[in-house]
């Protein structure tokens, strides 16, 4: 499956190649949009910054932030 960044457009393929493209949002985009939305509800802007498991245990992102940790 091709996916196209809804964002910037970039493309990249997961699994095998196909004639199907879907839509979605690259990593980077992602990371971007997410520590704007964290700057807005007033926290710090660290969304994927985090070396180890970070204390912001109310902020909308903390579960997604931390599980590659």
């Amino acid at each position: 499956m091709t996916y196209v960044c809804i964002r910037c457009g970039r493309k990249w393929t997961v699994c095998s190649q196909s004639d199907h493209a879907s839509g979605s949002i690259c990593e980077p985009c992602m990371i971007d949009y997410v520590r704007c939305k964290q700057r807005n509800q007033g926290f710090e802007d660290c969304f994927k910054k985090a070396t180890e498991v970070c204390s912001e245990g109310e902020c909308t992102w903390h579960e997604l932030c931390c599980r590659d940790l």
